[in-house]
């Protein structure tokens, strides 16, 4: 139990650090820099890296049909509460939004993001690719994930693990019920950085799942996620 209550601590000061130092605060509307925008969110580039976990973490569970941005970004996740956090961030120029104000529409929570403030500035120009994107609740002191839609949904999941060290994975699945329904491909060569795994959740019946990973070295991550096919019909 404390060690679940770690992993927690840590992946709110990983995932919300602004919680662990400094909320945002207001500033020119008019610069790049992370400060609370239009009363609704906290956005823009930060001053420092975010720190990272030195354990392989699950860093975007999203799924998009993004190929370049428009002037307004629809972003929802398909559950209604109050106590989702969501944010989304690009590594590549230490990119953050998080504080959403969320529309909650009973069935799903939306926001639309203003891109011409900052995604497309011309001064940061941030690619549409590089967002990393999560939504979660902490059900029994485990983070519980829900699918980040950006634009609207493909028929993939992205998945996207931050490995800080050079790691191979000898298994990476996805399991429901306890049992292995989908095996990614086998990244035995040592890797570090973002490991993108995609997974077509077409005939995927509703329910929890976990992304299930081993490490080379024996340890073991489980990231459990819901998903529900009624989330993505027209």
């Amino acid at each position: 139990m404390k060690i679940k209550i770690l992993l927690v601590s840590l992946l709110l000061f990983i995932l919300f650090p602004n919680l662990a130092y400094a909320s945002c605060n207001t500033g020119n509307p008019w610069s790049v820099a992370y400060i609370r925008r239009n009363n609704n969110r906290c956005e823009g580039i930060l001053d420092r890296n975010i720190s990272t976990s030195s354990f392989p973490d699950l860093i975007s569970f999203a799924t998009s049909n993004l190929t370049e941005y428009p002037n307004d970004l629809l972003i929802q996740v398909p559950v209604s509460s109050k106590e989702l956090k969501v944010s989304i961030q690009s590594f590549t120029k230490r990119y953050r939004l998080d504080e959403l104000k969320l529309e909650d529409n009973q069935s799903n929570l939306t926001f639309k993001l203003n891109t011409r403030k900052v995604l497309q500035h011309r001064r940061v120009q941030i690619p549409f690719d590089s967002l990393r994107s999560l939504a979660f609740m902490i059900e029994d002191s485990e983070p519980l994930y829900f699918p980040v839609v950006l634009g609207k949904n493909s028929d993939e999941y992205e998945f996207v693990i931050n490995a800080v060290r050079r790691t191979a994975f000898p298994v990476l699945e996805i399991r429901h019920e306890g049992e292995t329904i989908f095996k990614f491909e086998e990244r035995n060569n040592p890797q570090r950085g973002h490991i993108r795994l995609l997974w077509n959740y077409k005939n995927a019946v509703e329910g929890n799942y976990e992304l299930y990973l081993e490490t080379s070295e024996g340890k073991t991550r489980s990231f459990p996620f819901q998903h529900n096919p009624d989330w993505f019909k027209n």
